[in-house]
């Protein structure tokens, strides 16, 4: 009766996976043409299935090749296309690539494994170093994800696998001390088999995971595109008008009061014609975000259109949003910093003038309170500006 280590020879296995890895090499290189550069790591997740795969012929060639390019090398190879992963995921979550410990790792590896192939020829040896490095490299990997909230599938599934890895990769070590090692890689043992066809079977679903996340981002970019303004990063018309239905709503049923506050930059397009509409835009991104530090967590912040802004402050009464809106006017006006591009061109601060209007009643509109809001602001203009005004 066959057994699973005649079924499954070890370099057939390999060079499956090697072929594996090679098409999902050429899946992550289609999509990193076609996506948003913004998704970082792609280009690194595309390079390491490919120099795994790199390795795979390398280990496949084992006997044909002579040994310090299918040991050492090789292994050297592998290893450093796990490090290309996990910079991949370096960048895909934020950080900076940061991997040169790593490398250095590698050329120790190398030097211990040429060791233990050309001078001191032990299999143990060199599959215990090997397992035990590995292992350790896919358990950082997995505590990178560890640390970011894991909310959607593909981060699950990735760190589930890095996981899987690192104990695969542990337990082997374990059967080398046990004295389960055999003799050589290509060696048709099930103890062999299995550890190899687990290590490529969790390698092309890091790869889908990658797929998976690297999707998700897509989406994810996409819906704050649809619902947020590209130059100042805050709501757009439409998302905005949808957040004050909602509070608008909720005043109306009693649950909450509710104010809005209708913010126009002073004297904006004497800063277009003066300084060209680059700086105008590097004026409305800092207004922006000046605008957004001292809002409470349920307000909401959109361009209404143009220099003009509008503030949703779902739950406030009319003496609290008023106070917030004079609070709003003073943060605004402070002096830009000596450093920043708007103090280097010459610009010395900006100020607004704020309409505010309340909540009435039930008998209420959300348009009648943008038209009493819109109408403040007018009269917040022509009373001198850099002031709030409520209707």
């Amino acid at each position: 009766m066959p057994t699973l280590s005649s079924a499954l020879d070890p370099r057939s296995v390999i060079v499956l996976a090697g072929v594996m890895g090679l098409l999902m090499s050429l899946v992550m290189f289609s999509m990193r043409r076609s996506y948003p550069s913004s998704i970082r790591g792609l280009r690194e997740w595309t390079l390491a299935p490919l120099m795994c795969f790199g390795s795979t012929v390398l280990f496949a060639m084992r006997g044909v090749l002579p040994d310090v390019l299918t040991i050492p090398l090789a292994n050297m190879v592998l290893f450093q296309g796990c490090i290309t992963y996990y910079a991949g995921s370096q960048l895909f979550l934020g950080h900076e690539r940061n991997t040169r410990g790593w490398s250095i790792v590698t050329l120790v590896l190398g030097a211990v494994l040429f060791w233990y192939s050309q001078f001191q020829p032990d299999y143990t040896m060199r599959l215990a170093v090997f397992t035990v490095t590995i292992s350790v490299l896919f358990a950082f990997h997995a505590q990178l994800y560890l640390r970011h909230r894991l909310s959607h599938l593909g981060m699950r599934v990735m760190t589930g696998l890095l996981l899987l890895q690192a104990t695969v990769a542990g337990l082997r070590f374990v059967t080398v001390l046990f004295g389960a090692a055999g003799s050589d890689l290509l060696q048709p043992s099930w103890l062999q088999v299995v550890y190899i066809v687990m290590y490529s079977f969790t390698a092309l679903l890091m790869s889908i995971a990658g797929v998976l996340m690297a999707t998700d981002r897509v989406r994810i970019e996409f819906e704050f595109l649809a619902s947020h303004d590209p130059l100042t990063g805050v709501l757009n018309r439409r998302a905005l008008f949808a957040q004050g239905e909602k509070a608008f709503a909720r005043s109306r049923r009693g649950e909450a009061p509710m104010a809005l506050l209708m913010l126009d930059a002073d004297h904006f397009k004497r800063i277009n014609d003066a300084f060209g509409h680059q700086t105008g835009d590097e004026v409305l991104r800092e207004l922006a975000q000046r605008l957004q530090e001292p809002l409470p967590a349920a307000a909401r912040l959109g361009r209404y259109g143009g220099e003009e802004f509008l503030a949703v402050l779902p739950g406030l009464a009319p003496d609290a949003a008023h106070a917030l809106a004079e609070r709003l006017r003073e943060g605004l006006a402070r002096p830009f910093e000596a450093g920043s591009p708007l103090a280097a061109a010459g610009i010395d601060r900006l100020t607004v003038s704020i309409g505010m209007a309340a909540f009435q009643g039930p008998g209420d509109t959300l348009d009648a309170m943008l038209a009493r809001a819109d109408a403040a602001l007018y009269r917040a203009k022509a009373a001198g500006r850099n002031r709030v005004e409520v209707a």
